[in-house]
């Protein structure tokens, strides 16, 4: 079977795309990262100063199954992760 004739305008525009949404992605990524070390650092502080009783909460980990409802263990890592990512940037 033959290939297929190449069409190089085309060829170059897709590959193109393709880096395009590539870069893209990895700085949503970084983004992201920022994201999550400025979110860990926030959390922290309301472990810290016990922000959490402004709603009128008896424990950080109430405050965090309210606000990760879905995983206190995620909420754990993010407020542990800025030690280990804020120190790569």
């Amino acid at each position: 079977m033959e290939p297929p004739k190449l069409n190089r305008r085309r060829a170059l525009f897709v590959l193109g795309k393709i880096d395009e949404i590539l870069a893209w992605e990895k700085t949503k990524e970084q983004e992201r990262d920022v994201r999550y070390v400025d979110l860990g650092r926030y959390l922290c502080e309301v472990r810290i100063e016990q922000y959490w009783r402004l709603e009128r909460l008896k424990s950080f980990d109430e405050f965090l199954e309210r606000r990760f409802p879905e995983s206190r263990r995620k909420a754990y890592y993010i407020t542990v992760a800025p030690r280990f990512i804020g120190s790569e940037h």
